[in-house]
């Protein structure tokens, strides 16, 4: 039965026997653990910029006997791993791997898939939403979990090893942020953090964009992005740039676009967003197991998309993720940390200084703040929950919504580690939820294993310096840059662009909202709601975002149960 409704929906068997049927769609690289599974998606090996294309017999031997452990020890990249095991099957997501793994269960066994539909291609009937997940995920924003917002689906993260056997499924995790916090892997000397910085981040952008022939940069003129317009101009390689611009100054940032640009040599074409014509109802990404797909990102990607198709170009990177690789701080938690490791005294004055002129903020309010932060150490990293315009159901969910295993503890009992590592939870996201909508052409190559490992090894107090957070991949980067991009502080925000779409698409936000699903399921409380939208006055605080956010949401689970009666009808 899988074997022909794998052949109708276009796929290639990889392998076929009574207790495991594999397949892949055509022109997947799938490498053989030798006669055990297959790694199927992009590998590369650590310290290498170039794709494996074959497994040794050595390799693969020693992936299965170590459980999965050598594989991500050894390699990187965007892989699902499947191999059999004495009594059963295990499989393996890569860490920040943009390949999915969602899985569920039927009468006939566990079926996984990169995707829903390959899910329902193989006999998962009918989509069903599970409001509460709707709920905690709304919660906890940008954070994922296991869990999905479809009944009985739940989803392998990176770094996560699932084992079948004896017909029960266990999952545990094989990598973890903290190991590499541990002083015995801590990096003292700066020269040689940002020079390992500089090279893990040159390495994983050439291997990331080695399929390219010429990608297009979504440049801001942002530190992150100009990162990646560096790193590419150091190999040579052709590409093409973009930015963008708002209505305000706050979201024009042409003129450093144009520096950076102008610096390494590059044409830019600029694009300015202007909300007329923007459907933001179609753009919501239906086929995601959750409603993460934002309509704006979708509608920037679109039009990258289009210019990258006009220009020749065969593929679409961003600097997403930067800010939270590279540590983007702006807390006393790294002069809490110089009170608590060893040999970081010595630079908790400094540290107070640096934070304090980037916060606007005395030296001694960091500090502080800095010691009443120490006094809670072992304290696990905190995550904002954001209840607004919940309906009091379900603002119940509150407590579970951030269980995410990263976030449950502090083994190392230093709060600049624990929020560096909630910021790479939160990036996690970004990369974990695949190519979906407009973005399927789009790759985020800051976000990669070894360069994350790297980063993770830099005490927090060495990403801090001239009042700049970020700072050793400024340092790393700042021969390469234009002085006013390698040292800016202020950052740009598409802020203005949001307000001008949700004011030019008020009545349809609020016919959605005002009696949609979310409506229906007692998720929102349309009162409120209705509130803020009626409300003539400018946009205050962050509510434009929040009420974006519920609409995104509302337009994903109309989707959903689109699809859901639409795989009724054919079934």
């Amino acid at each position: 039965m899988l074997e022909s409704r794998s052949r109708e929906a276009g796929f290639v068997a990889l392998a076929s026997s009574p207790d495991c049927f594999l397949a892949a769609a055509p022109g997947t690289q799938a490498l053989p653990i030798a006669e055990h599974g297959f790694v199927i998606g992009h590998l590369f090996a650590a310290g290498s910029r170039h794709e494996v294309t074959a497994l040794t017999p050595q390799g693969a031997a020693t992936i299965v006997s170590s459980g999965g452990e050598r594989l991500i020890e050894a390699f990187w990249g965007d892989y699902i791993a499947i191999w059999r095991t004495a009594d059963g099957f295990a499989l393996l997501r890569g860490p920040f791997g943009n390949l999915p793994c969602l899985h569920a269960t039927l009468d006939t066994g566990l079926i996984a898939g990169s995707d829903i539909a390959a899910l329902r291609h193989a006999g998962l009937h009918p989509l069903s939403i599970d409001y509460d997940a709707v709920a905690r995920q709304l919660i906890a924003g940008d954070l994922r979990t296991r869990e999905t917002c479809l009944a009985g689906i739940a989803e392998l993260r990176g770094g996560g090893r699932m084992t079948l056997a004896n017909g029960r499924a266990q999952i545990d995790s094989l990598w973890s942020p903290w190991t590499f916090t541990t002083s015995t892997r801590r990096i003292d000397d700066e020269e040689e953090a940002c020079e390992g910085l500089r090279r893990h981040t040159n390495a994983c952008i050439a291997a990331r964009t080695s399929r390219l022939e010429k990608p297009l940069l979504m440049l801001s003129g942002g530190l992150d992005s100009s990162i990646l317009a560096a790193s590419l101009g150091i190999f040579g390689r052709r590409f093409a740039c973009l930015t963008f611009a708002t209505a305000d100054r706050i979201g024009d940032e042409r003129d450093e676009a144009r520096a950076v640009a102008a610096h390494l040599g590059q044409e830019i074409v600029e694009r300015k967003l202007e909300p007329a014509g923007v459907d933001i109802a179609r753009l919501a990404a239906t086929g995601l197991p959750r409603p993460s797909a934002r309509s704006f990102e979708q509608h920037v990607h679109g039009i990258a998309r289009d210019l990258a198709a006009e220009l020749g170009c065969d593929g679409v990177l961003d600097g997403g993720g930067g800010d939270n690789v590279f540590c983007s701080l702006q807390s006393a938690a790294p002069a809490a940390d110089c009170l608590l490791a060893a040999g970081g005294s010595g630079h908790f004055w400094q540290v107070c200084d640096d934070m304090g002129e980037l916060a606007s903020a005395s030296r001694w309010t960091v500090a502080w703040r800095a010691l009443r932060r120490a006094c809670a150490a072992s304290r696990a990293p905190l995550w904002p929950l954001d209840l607004r315009f919940l309906t009091q159901d379900a603002k119940a969910h509150a407590m579970q919504a951030a269980r995410h295993p990263w976030l449950m503890r502090n083994p190392v009992r230093l709060p600049g580690r624990g929020a560096h590592i909630a910021l790479l939870a939160a990036a996690q996201g970004y990369i974990e939820d695949g190519p979906h909508g407009t973005k399927t052409a789009s790759l985020s190559p800051l976000l990669s294993q070894p360069l994350i490992e790297h980063c993770l090894s830099i005490p927090s107090w060495l990403w801090l310096a001239r009042g700049c957070n970020r700072a050793a991949a400024r340092m790393a980067y700042a021969d390469r840059l234009p002085a006013q991009i390698a040292w800016r502080r202020d950052k740009g925000a598409p802020d203005s662009f949001l307000i001008a779409l949700l004011d030019h698409n008020r009545a349809l936000i609020r016919e959605y909202l005002a009696g949609g699903l979310l409506q229906g399921a007692g998720v929102i409380e349309p009162a409120l709601v209705l509130e803020a939208l009626d409300d003539p006055r400018p946009a205050r605080g962050t509510d434009y975002r929040r009420l974006m956010r519920l609409f995104d949401t509302e337009s994903w689970a109309r989707g959903v149960a689109a699809a859901a009666v639409s795989g009724r009808a054919s079934a």
